[in-house]
């Protein structure tokens, strides 16, 4: 069984299944009114574009109600895992995860039960699946405009019947070719009140509507199916109970083993860090410890500081001379800038 719920639960294509099985109808459909009608070469021709409105109407409907039972179909697949979740493991032993609405649905269940709070299944259901119920009602609401419209190509095409024949009635007698143009567009205008009103019941009033029937339903079933499992499986949960009071006790007990092993195996972790640690310091040590090669290098160093020092020394007295000869020539009554051109003049030649 756990096995069979890895993969995809072969139930959860009965929406698609049927939507597939509609879709082909419709197809058959068309095919006789194209064939039998001529429809096709009127939509074509049709200069008040009514009827392309109402076919673009019935794709772009047909393509909305396509994604929407494809999402569906997907959330039949969760549901039925999720099921099987809590039919072994209970409300908590479910993992709610994604973005699925089944999903959201017992991750929200899972948060008022904990926190203490009031369970509603259906009224939550309905908040949940609400994106859903919107789509299905759009694509029903696209069929009904259809209808609209078939409607107004009626009396459009009405309109234009009454316009061709007053045309045709005041040229009677007078201009044959008036009354036969009139005449044609007479039949044009109920052409075009025939043919809408025909597009928009069977596309809009039949077909399109049923196309949501088929998403409305799948999303009651759905709903169906999660609050009828959550009754089953989950009540021991959801109300105060001994069985209840045991299962918070033992997932308690389950998540201290679990805490405990954990901090076990993170201090065997430690440890074997802080042994890998002191055997680091105990390499680090041997490597910084003196050799006896090592001493002749620190005599010679030391011998380098102490030449570096007398010649710093040095240094210090020479300065010291040159400015001891300066004043002593000054105190006899030299010039210090004479006495320097005197030792510029006296410097041999190279």
């Amino acid at each position: 069984m756990a096995q069979n719920q890895k993969a995809l639960d072969q139930r959860g294509l009965k929406t698609l299944v049927l939507w597939v099985i509609w879709a082909c109808i419709c197809a058959s459909v068309f095919i006789q009114l194209f064939q039998q009608a001529d429809i096709w070469n009127y939509i074509i021709y049709d200069t008040s574009r009514v009827t392309w409105v109402i076919l673009g109407t019935f794709v772009f409907g047909v393509f909305i109600s396509f994604v929407h039972v494809a999402g569906l179909t997907w959330e039949w697949f969760y549901a039925y895992r999720l099921q099987y979740q809590l039919e072994k493991h209970g409300l908590y032993g479910a993992t709610a995860k994604g973005r699925q609405v089944s999903s959201r649905f017992i991750s929200s269940l899972q948060y008022i039960h904990k926190n203490g709070g009031q369970v509603d299944l259906s009224a939550l259901s309905t908040v949940e699946f609400s994106g859903y119920i919107r789509g299905a009602r759009f694509v029903a609401l696209l069929g009904s405009l259809m209808i609209t419209m078939g409607l107004i190509g009626t009396v459009l095409g009405l309109t234009i019947t009454l316009t061709g024949l007053n045309g045709a009635l005041e040229n009677v007698g007078s201009d044959t070719m008036s009354v036969l143009i009139g005449l044609r567009e007479a039949m044009s205008g109920m052409g075009l009140a025939f043919y809408t009103t025909l597009l928009g019941s069977i596309m809009g009033g039949v077909l399109l509507r049923m196309f949501a029937y088929i998403g409305d339903n799948s999303i009651e079933a759905l709903q169906d199916l999660l609050t009828r499992t959550c009754m089953v499986y989950a009540a021991v949960d959801l109300t105060p109970s001994v069985q209840r009071d045991f299962r918070q006790l033992d997932r308690v007990v389950v998540g201290m083993e679990t805490r405990l092993s954990a901090l076990t195996q993170a201090l065997q972790q430690s440890r074997v860090a802080m042994s890998d640690f002191s055997e680091e310091m105990q390499d680090l040590k041997a490597a910084t410890r003196l050799k006896a090669s090592d001493d002749e290098v620190f005599k010679a160093i030391a011998v380098h500081r102490h030449y570096a020092k007398v010649l710093r020394y040095e240094l210090t007295l020479q300065k010291k001379l040159a400015n001891f000869k300066q004043r002593l020539l000054a105190s006899m009554g030299f010039s210090v800038g004479v006495a320097a051109q005197s030792r510029v003049e006296n410097k041999p030649e190279d």
